[in-house]
């Protein structure tokens, strides 16, 4: 059995979503013949208190914790103190594993691929691979700061040190995959999205008890389920509610249940005239499936700066049950080339706030025609970016990365 080794900063059994997508990964590749070995921290993502124990055998797949301390990862110093220190513990922790195949580095903690610059001395015959969910020191310039100026271009050029290590940089998308190019490393560049945590067979149907509570008098229900941060936008649906409102009253409602630094803003924007548009609290993940099937369309959004540098996973989720997407973000982002590519939904800022007002008033009286849009969301999900589909990529390209390393 070839031997695989995964790095992620947190991993089974903590539930945040990213480590549930590298908990998968881990289980479907061991299912398709690899002896896989995860090596992470032993923290919590929702709770750092929590000390994890330092190794576990998990349906025998060997997880190795290195310890570190409970920094305040929403601390810019913290987080990037915190990066150096998993960089060189994941370091130490290597050298008395033995010899990999295969070696995959996630992009959390911060800058993780520099792990690559020690990693290529280490594992010498290994194919070394970078699956980047977020794009550092990009994601810092779109945040933004008086001290990105000076250190952008530092971390720039270790990042691409780091990344000439690797046989191949897996991205989310065309722009991502564009910006990681501009760096010239040299290795092989592939897309592997980040799947659906709940995936179905048909649309979800309409459940009847949420769309009671959240969409009280909606003919057609849109919903903004998660994070509202610094890389997302709540304007362009706002607009879009009150073009609506102007044209059919409540009839095409918006339901916002969202959390992140832009929620209470998002609060302080809904106006006592916004009639068609509520919040709601966010959904514990036992709530979320009904949740979610509550709506005839999603929302999702990117902010122009970081197009390329994070794909927001909903889009994938919303898709993953047979719902079409409105999406407020830049046209060069790849949420909106894959929309004008599949039709999967509305772009907001191609098609315009009246345009989309058309097309949805058109839905709400024509719903076979919405239950067609709905079928050919899911099915694109399903050839295109299910786990099945994405966990065989993965397994064909580390073999053949390994096969070509060792020719």
């Amino acid at each position: 059995m070839p031997r695989l080794l995964l790095f992620y900063h947190f991993f089974h059994p903590d539930d945040v979503v990213s480590a549930r997508l590298y908990a998968d990964l881990a289980e479907e590749l061991q299912r398709r013949g690899w002896q896989v070995t995860v090596v992470t921290s032993n923290r919590l993502w929702r709770d750092p208190s929590v000390e994890l124990p330092p190794r576990e055998d998990w349906n025998g797949i060997q997880i190795h914790r290195v310890y570190r301390p409970s920094w305040d990862q929403a601390r810019p110093i913290e987080r990037l103190a915190n990066s150096g220190w998993m960089v060189a513990a994941w370091l130490r922790q290597t050298v008395g594993l033995g010899e990999f195949d295969a070696i995959v580095i996630g992009s959390d903690p911060a800058f993780a691929p520099t792990l690559g610059l020690g990693l290529r001395r280490l594992q010498p015959r290994a194919a070394i691979v970078h699956w980047c969910f977020d794009l550092y020191p990009e994601i810092l310039t779109a945040e933004g700061g008086r001290a990105v100026t000076v250190l952008g271009p530092i971390a720039r050029r270790l990042m691409g040190l780091a990344y000439r290590r690797f046989d191949a940089l897996v991205d989310l998308g065309p722009r991502m995959r564009e910006r990681l190019a501009s760096y010239h490393a040299g290795a092989a560049q592939e897309t592997m999205v980040p799947w659906a945590l709940s995936e179905t067979d048909a649309p979800a149907p309409v459940d009847a008890q949420a769309r009671a509570a959240l969409f009280p008098r909606a003919k057609l229900a849109l919903l903004y389920s998660g994070t509202m941060g610094r890389a997302h936008d709540f304007e362009p649906f706002l607009r879009l509610a009150r073009a609506c409102r102007a044209r059919s009253g409540d009839a095409v409602s918006v339901c916002f249940a969202a959390r992140g630094n832009r929620a209470d803003e998002l609060r302080r924007a809904i106006g006592p005239d916004d009639s068609n548009v509520g919040l709601a609290p966010f959904a514990d993940e036992a709530a979320l499936p009904a949740r979610l099937a509550s709506a005839d369309l999603h929302l999702v959004s990117l902010r122009a700066d970081w197009a390329g540098v994070v794909v927001p996973s909903k889009f994938f989720a919303s898709l993953a049950i047979g719902r079409p997407v409105i999406y407020a973000g830049p046209a060069d982002s790849e949420i909106a080339r894959w929309i004008a590519e599949y039709d999967l939904g509305l772009h907001l800022g191609e098609d315009g706030v009246d345009a989309a007002a058309d097309r949805l008033h058109r839905l709400m009286d024509d719903p076979t025609a919405s239950a067609r849009w709905q079928e050919n969301a899911l099915a694109v999900y399903r050839r295109e970016w299910s786990k099945r589909v994405t966990c065989d990529r993965w397994d064909a390209r580390l073999r053949a990365l390994v096969s070509s390393r060792t020719q």
